[in-house]
């Protein structure tokens, strides 16, 4: 359902939804409004656009999700789309969501895509630090930014964690093909990238503070920037390791295709022994003298398990076998 907070110098209170478009015309000196519509309510969008005049296409595109994180200034506000992510620790799979926001002098809309919702959370940090309140909804902005990447930062040291563990069973000493697994990480860092790089530029190109916002906030504004630049480098990181991992696996790969082609030819050299007697006195030519020797047949066998033994003990020495 539509919730509409205002928030003054004395705390917060709800707005019904039938009053939601009157407060949004005219909103006391001193206060500012936070509107969350959900997804399948965008006519209250409409009709907030309408009175704020929000962008027509930023307003088509709020209602669609699975855009790419951005952020765009318009005369009358500015338009922010960040990925959210969430994390499946059973399945190490990261899911993604949107949350769509405009931003004007004394109005927040937000718009939340997917199963992974960070409004809640920043009500209760807006309640537990009302000091920062005074610069107006670009608090609210940057409570909302700072709960996203809080999120990157958690499935971050999540997804080295799996990454760790599969590096430890590519180089175990068994034959693990952790291939599949590989690629299944890799798109998942990839998915995560792909909602953290465009953060960096919207963190400093949205969410500064004005000159009217107090120290504290832009102190906070910086930490929330410097923990993106984090997130992005330890991702990179995540994936040209796990590019390296991959390299590694099939490296091993070929030390296994190339044990087994030894250990074929080694036991094809050793069959060869006995193959070739049995061929040469299989010939059955009449004039073989061995044939008709008494220790012919056990001279003939002693031979071949000689040679074999020779062969199989060269191999072993080497390592073939």
């Amino acid at each position: 359902m539509v919730r509409c907070t205002r928030f003054h110098v004395c705390g917060s209170s709800a707005i019904p939804e039938d009053e939601v478009l009157d407060a949004l015309r005219t909103v006391p000196d001193g206060s500012f409004l936070w509107l969350e519509v959900p997804p399948g309510q965008l006519d209250v969008l409409r009709a907030a656009a309408r009175v704020l005049q929000l962008p027509h296409l930023a307003v088509h595109h709020a209602a669609h999700p699975h855009q790419r994180a951005r952020a765009e200034h318009y005369a009358h506000c500015d338009h922010l789309v960040l990925k959210v992510l969430g994390y499946a620790e059973a399945t190490s799979s990261v899911s993604t969501g949107d949350v769509v926001l405009f931003l004007t002098p004394s109005v927040l809309i937000t718009v939340v895509h997917g199963a992974e919702d960070p409004t809640p959370e920043v009500h209760r940090r807006a309640a537990d630090h009302p000091e920062l309140l005074g610069a107006g909804p670009r608090a609210l902005a940057y409570l909302l930014v700072d709960v996203v990447v809080g999120d990157y930062l958690t499935i971050a040291s999540e997804l080295r964690a799996d990454l760790t563990r599969l590096e430890q069973r590519v180089f175990a000493p068994g034959r693990d093909d952790v291939t599949p697994d590989l690629y299944a990480l890799k798109r998942e860092v990839l998915e995560a990238r792909d909602a953290v790089e465009p953060l960096e530029p919207v963190a400093h190109r949205i969410v500064q503070p004005e000159d009217s916002d107090p120290d504290q906030l832009r102190q906070h504004v910086r930490d929330v920037a410097h923990r993106v630049l984090r997130v992005g480098r330890e991702l990179e990181s995540c994936d040209e390791l796990l590019t390296s991992a991959l390299d590694a696996q099939f490296a091993r790969a070929g030390l296994w295709q190339n044990e087994d082609m030894r250990k074929i030819s080694a036991w094809a050299a050793i069959a060869l022994v006995p193959t070739t007697v049995g061929g040469i006195y299989g010939m059955n030519f009449r004039h073989m003298p061995e044939l008709n020797w008494t220790f012919g047949y056990p001279l003939a066998l002693a031979v071949i398990l000689a040679v074999c033994a020779v062969l199989y003990t060269t191999f072993r020495r080497n390592h073939w076998l």
